[in-house]
């Protein structure tokens, strides 16, 4: 069992979740839930909603989310093992710490896996693409050793054999090196170029692995007892010292934006993994920093995922600017190219966050036309009121009031309302998500609508896509998949505020059976279809060249009843259009 998850069960256990959050808010009851207004961002009709049973809270105005040590974490700005403390003193519960010399064991075998990956890439055949990728890159054998890269041989059972006998398959599953499915154990980490995550100390803590081709693209360890993706910053063991000189770090979002920066004599460069910044994230930079420089490509940088993490840090006390990189240029691509002045120069003339946002609205919007301005103030309500600064705020609502030509007191009063919904409705607005078969699935586990263990017996937790592939795993290996309290331990920041929206989202179901069978057909069933069609055809094509009429005529057979299969399949999903979520 992971470390904290039955100290934390037990505290969940004896602690009235909505006593401790009426400290800090007012909530009414509304059905089986409670209401109140967000402490996290200005909300004047209450958007944030709080399960007592099942111990989440989500805010469907600024998308903050989790349990109550989340809850804890954000208000009063302290750590994990500090909230578990505080409430673990109240509930009375006496902590089980992990001993030093148990997490050195764990340190001690990320280190070797490492140097496995690193092996690998050095001297192993097959470590001969990685290697010409690499150097494909502009990354020589001297930045691999550097930074440690390595590289995952392709297999099921390469990390596994050559540790499993010694550490056992649980501790490599507790530190995301192995994944279980079906009850089989296999590498997570396959045919990829690894980058060793390392912590403060410059030990490796986990691993972000780089496919050649195939999804996804990119691949990092989950959350275990050394490594939270939410509260880690890839390369900050090598940028610390000369952030902590300038005060400023620049932020992009890859590995190698990471590693070109710091080759091209850029050491104050660090990487998020991912655009969707966590307030722990915010806080272990503004121990080193008083400004931070985005540096996303063009389109992430606009996303709502790098919005709402760039409100975080200057809500964290960061001074926030947005670097405008040339369309289609990442940092990587553009230090490699036009070398380290330009980008110097780009960060230079950066933007603060506030502008770079209000300017983007421009190229969404025609302000010429009423259509035009109303989406401009409904696109940027939450983006206002997500603003903890009122002189801040207030500046924006003058760019605001500048750009669709209103008085500024009437673009105050529309901002500081709620996002309209429509008549009658009695539920906070759901978020713009898109509610597509996994976010169906994966919502009807978390809400004891769909039995988890028979799931996962039917679909890999790698089916998921990346954003949601840690809550699957988390619930694929949980005793009970519908065990919140268990499965908040397993899931970082981000997961954890994905969780609680897809648990308490107003979404209803009219027919769960047949929504999860819908929602299992497209994850599952047409896909293995359409990869079984692909190998006939395959096959075909070489069973035509040698003249086998007969195979020929079995192969035709076969493709002909697949795609009565996939086309009867598909006509049933179009039938149980009415079953989606309403």
């Amino acid at each position: 069992m992971r470390e904290g998850r039955t100290d934390v069960q037990a505290v969940k256990e004896r602690i009235d979740v909505a006593a401790v959050m009426s400290r800090y808010l007012s909530l009414v009851k509304s059905g089986q839930t409670l209401k109140g207004r967000c402490p996290f961002h200005k909300d004047d009709t209450p958007s944030f909603v709080v399960s007592p049973e099942k111990g989440l809270w989500h805010c469907f105005g600024c998308g903050e989310g989790g349990d109550l040590f989340a809850f804890l974490m954000k208000i009063e700005r302290i750590s994990f093992p500090e909230a578990l403390e505080k409430l673990a003193a109240e509930a009375g519960v006496v902590l089980k710490r992990r001993g030093d010399g148990e997490r050195d064991e764990l340190f001690a075998i990320t280190a070797q896996v490492a140097a496995l990956f690193s092996e690998n890439l050095h001297r192993s055949a097959e470590g001969e693409k990685a290697r010409q990728y690499l150097l494909g890159r502009g990354f020589a054998a001297e930045a691999w050793e550097r930074f440690g890269l390595g590289y995952a041989l392709p297999g099921w059972d390469h990390v596994k054999g050559a540790f499993a006998k010694r550490y056992g398959t649980k501790v490599l599953t507790d530190l995301g090196l192995l994944v279980e499915s079906k009850g089989t154990f296999y590498d997570r980490f396959r045919d990829r170029v690894i980058f060793p995550i390392v912590d403060l100390t410059g030990r490796p803590v986990a691993f972000g692995g780089r496919a050649f081709d195939g999804e996804p693209k990119y691949l990092n360890s989950p959350k275990t007892p050394l490594f939270d993706k939410g509260r880690t910053l890839y390369g900050l063991s090598w940028a610390r010292e000369a952030i902590s000189a300038g005060r400023s770090a620049v932020l992009v979002e890859g590995y190698t934006d990471v590693l070109s920066l710091h080759l091209a004599g850029i050491p104050h460069a660090v990487g998020s993994m991912g655009t969707s910044l966590t307030q722990g994230q915010a806080d272990l930079l503004a121990r080193f920093a008083d400004e931070a420089v985005i540096a996303y490509d063009r389109d992430a940088a606009g996303g709502a995922g790098a919005l709402r993490g760039m409100t975080i840090l200057r809500n964290s006390g960061l001074s926030v600017r947005v670097a405008r990189l040339p369309e289609g240029d990442d940092p990587d691509s553009l230090v490699r190219r036009e070398g380290p002045a330009r980008v110097n120069e780009l960060v230079a003339a950066a933007a603060p966050f506030h502008l770079f946002y209000l300017d983007s609205l421009k190229d969404r919007h025609d302000l010429h036309t009423h259509a035009g301005k109303e989406g401009t103030l409904e696109e940027a309500r939450p983006f206002y009121q997500g603003v903890a600064s009122l002189p801040l705020r207030q500046e924006i609502a003058g760019h605001l009031a500048g750009l669709v030509n209103l008085p500024l007191e009437r673009v105050m009063e529309d901002l500081a309302s709620r996002p309209s919904r429509q008549a009658g409705a009695t539920e906070p607005s759901v978020e713009r998500r898109e509610w597509g078969e996994q976010e169906v699935m994966l919502a009807l586990m978390l809400r004891g609508r769909a039995d988890g263990k028979k799931v996962f017996s039917l679909v890999s937790p790698e089916a998921f896509s990346e954003a949601y592939r840690p809550i699957a795993e988390a619930m694929a290996r949980a005793a009970d998949p519908a065990d919140l309290a268990a499965l908040m331990v397993d899931l970082d920041e981000e997961s954890a505020r994905l969780a609680s929206y897809l648990t308490l989202a107003p979404v209803e179901f009219s027919d769960a059976e047949k929504a999860l069978d819908d929602a299992l057909a497209k994850l599952v069933t047409l896909p293995a279809i359409e990869r079984r069609l692909a190998d006939v055809r395959e096959e075909m094509k070489r069973t035509e060249a040698s003249g086998d009429r007969t195979r020929i005529d079995e192969l035709q057979g076969t493709y002909r009843a697949l795609v009565v299969q996939k086309l009867s399949r598909r006509k049933t999903d179009g039938n149980r259009q009415e079953e989606r979520p309403a």
